[in-house]
């Protein structure tokens, strides 16, 4: 198993936009292969920062849901609403 990390950083008064489209990523992302869990979460002291924490099978699988046709056309609507790209850190147990 296989946990992806990713943190964007958000134009301040885009939190609930982005609420919005975040949603619809994680609905695109469930029927792909190897896909197993996600989970949302906000910066305590900074409201701007989100994370999603992804749980995948395999690295193979990770990187054909982040190169898939799907995820860029999920993933457009929410550029607008970044102040940098997002960030990426993929993880395993130790």
């Amino acid at each position: 198993m296989l946990a992806v990390l990713i943190k964007r950083v958000l134009a301040p008064g885009m939190e609930s936009t982005y609420e919005e489209f975040s949603r619809k990523i994680i609905q695109a992302a469930i029927p792909a292969q190897g896909f197993i869990s996600s989970k949302a979460f906000k910066d305590i002291n900074d409201p701007c920062v989100r994370f999603a924490l992804i749980q995948m099978e395999t690295l193979a699988d990770w990187k054909a849901w982040q190169e898939s046709h799907e995820r860029a056309a999920a993933l457009g609507p929410i550029q607008p609403l970044m102040l940098e790209p997002e960030s990426i850190s993929i993880l395993t147990t130790a």
